[in-house]
Order: C-alpha cells, then structure tokens, then sequence
C-alpha cells in the first residue's frame, strides 16, 4: 500500500522548493545516487516528461546535483550545486526528453566513479517529496 501523506506533512516539512515533485523528490533521487556511488566522477542524467519541460524553472537540476554531491534538503549551496560539482572535477551530461510511457517526473542517470565502473539508475518523484528510485541493469534497456 502506498504511504499517503498529510496536508501538515507538506507545510511543516523542510523540503528544498519551490516544488515538492520537481525539487525535493529530484534532491531525494539525487541523494539515493550518492549513497551508491560516493566517488562520482561522471554521470549522465536524462530528465523526462514533466521534469524535462520544467527542470530548469523549478530547480530541479540544482537539486538533483546537490543530492548527487550528498548535500542536505536544507543546506544553502543547493543553488550553486554545478558551480560545486564543477570544482570536484564532476562531469554532468544533460538529456531532455518526452515519452509517454514513462511517469512525468522520470529521470535516468549513467553514473561513472572515479575506477571507470558505471552503474544505472532510475528514479521517479511521485508527489509530497516521496521517491520511487531503484538500480538498473543498463540504460540502454530502460530507456528510449
């Protein structure tokens, strides 16, 4: 069953916005990323649907890097998250596309440590912050 939350939950929490799909739950799947690689030194990220039209609007950009850099929902540098990547000596490609088949706030992510091992990712914001985010076998399979 899926967990539901409360109108309270949405106002009380410290959630990065202005949205809590396009920002909070990017910022949560970027974190989710960062708990599986920490030694990050390439990725590619292709935003889709309702993400792609809006990611730069909404932060959601900055929030998916800052989550990759292992910042904090609240931490100040969300903003400037690609001028930090940018001085770990990170590598980000960007990808845009629309594709009905996938839920609107869908993002992909190729993600290169600092050995050349590259690891895939998947991870959708379904509302209120909340993330759906797993590892894939290949970006190529999972994606079009």
């Amino acid at each position: 069953m899926p967990h539901k939350i409360s109108l309270l939950d949405l106002v009380t929490s410290e959630i990065v916005g202005p949205s809590s799909s396009h920002t909070a739950g990017a910022m949560r799947i970027g974190l989710n990323v960062y708990k599986k690689v920490k030694d990050i030194s390439k990725v590619k990220i292709i935003l889709y649907n309702s993400l792609a039209d809006t990611g730069d609007a909404h932060m959601t950009k900055s929030a998916l890097v800052a989550g990759l850099l292992g910042f904090k929902e609240t931490d100040p540098r969300i903003p400037f998250s690609f001028e930090y990547a940018e001085n770990l000596g990170i590598k980000i490609e960007w990808h845009h596309n629309i594709n009905e088949k996938y839920h609107p706030n869908t993002v992909f992510f190729a993600v290169t440590d600092k050995n050349q091992k590259i690891k895939y990712f998947s991870g959708t914001s379904i509302g209120g912050g909340r993330i759906k985010f797993k590892e894939v076998a290949s970006l190529w399979q999972n994606i079009s």
